[in-house]
């Protein structure tokens, strides 16, 4: 029997062209996707766009939590209509993409009224911030009253949230500032001191970042050193102590600024001119420095003030006559508030002393025995002569 088929008399005449021509139709088939396919995986290329920006732009996990929340919710209802018109569209077309999109959807309206369940649980901005204030952890909290400053609306919330802010930060920077005394003692070797000044932080801030390992540190090196630290000789002012430039003293004095207030006077200033060692035109000058009582507000140490003393004696065009350095008398170099300490300064007269001739007596601090917390403030004691107790009178 013959076939009369044409489309068989062609596959027999042509084999070869008629698979390519079958397999291209199958290839075209394959390749061809769904728009729904483009459409979900580009939605869930956003979508995890969003949830990454959502990390790095939340303040911490529990605001990472609600943000993906509000993601959820902000995807999911868009996509629960999208699902189910494309189930409608496919539910005669192709059954296995229908239960996907059934599926989809499903998923989505479950999603949905969870993510705005779960989202009324969390605490308002406020609120939040107010708690981590309460647990010191100033910096969260001040992070929190800056969204609230931003996003609400209601006047008196946003007045509450600048509060809040103001205060966060005053407790930050007072701590910072305790860590950053702590690591000038610590530079000082006074690591007593400096641990004394992390613990201050800490209490202020706990969450100051690496104030744990500084206190633990400055614990060990204080332990490691045991008494060698306390025969240091330093002397630690405060910084409410203000130290001010002046002229007038001899060139040769360098650099000097005097503190305001003084803290230390001089008493019983006697001069007596003779021979002392070797010569027979020498100067004696001679009395007494009281400490203040504002040694103690003002010095942070218990052996009180370390002592220099330099005097001289100028004419009228500033021109040095005499002049020098020396000690308190005693076992001390040392001046607490209320104590009297003798002093007797001998030196040669450069030529003859006359009447106007001005005497200058200073007691001050060096710059190299003290611990500056802050050098850079014009007003700290971070002059060569830091002078704390002054004399100044015209020889008659």
């Amino acid at each position: 029997m013959q076939n009369n088929n044409p489309q068989n008399n062609q596959i027999k005449n042509n084999p070869g062209n008629n698979i390519k021509e079958i397999v291209g139709r199958k290839t075209k088939r394959s390749n061809k996707r769904p728009i729904s396919i483009t459409f979900v995986s580009i939605y869930g290329v956003a979508f995890a766009i969003a949830v990454l920006i959502n990390v790095f732009v939340t303040i911490d996990f529990v605001d990472f939590l609600y943000g993906l929340l509000i993601l959820l919710l902000f995807f999911g209802i868009p996509l629960i209509i999208v699902f189910l018109v494309l189930m409608f569209f496919n539910l005669r077309r192709n059954k296995r993409r229908t239960i996907g999109f059934i599926i989809g959807a499903a998923v989505c309206i479950i999603i949905v009224p969870l993510s705005l369940v779960f989202g009324g649980l969390f605490e308002d901005q406020l609120t939040r911030a107010d708690e981590y204030f309460i647990e010191k952890n100033y910096e969260v909290a001040a992070k929190y009253y800056d969204y609230v400053i931003s996003a609400e609306e209601d006047a008196s919330k946003i007045e509450v949230a600048k509060t809040g802010k103001e205060k966060s930060q005053d407790f930050i920077d007072e701590a910072k500032s305790h860590m950053k005394n702590g690591d000038i003692y610590f530079d000082h070797e006074i690591f007593s001191r400096a641990e004394e000044e992390y613990r201050k932080a800490y209490k202020i801030y706990p969450y100051l970042e690496d104030i744990d390992s500084k206190i633990k540190l400055a614990s060990k090196m204080h332990k490691e050193a045991g008494s060698l630290e306390d025969e240091t000789d330093y002397v630690l002012l405060n910084e409410n102590l203000k130290f001010k430039h002046i002229v007038g003293f001899p060139s040769f004095w360098g650099d000097v600024k005097i503190s305001d207030p003084f803290i230390a006077e001089f008493k019983n200033i006697e001069m007596e001119k003779g021979r002392f060692f070797e010569s027979d035109n020498e100067l004696k000058v001679s009395g007494q420095l009281i400490g203040k009582n504002e040694i103690e507000k003002f010095v942070e140490s218990e052996k009180g003030l370390f002592v220099f003393i330099s005097a001289a004696i100028v004419d009228e065009l500033g021109s040095v006559k005499w002049y020098k350095d020396g000690y308190i008398k005693g076992d001390s170099p040392y001046v607490r508030s209320g104590e009297i300490k003798e002093f007797s300064l001998i030196n040669i007269i450069d030529g003859s002393i006359e009447p106007k001739d001005t005497l200058i007596i200073v007691a001050y601090l060096k710059k190299s025995i003290l611990v500056l917390i802050n050098q850079a403030d014009p007003e700290s004691p971070n002059a060569e002569k830091n002078i704390f107790a002054l004399y100044s009178v015209l020889i008659p």
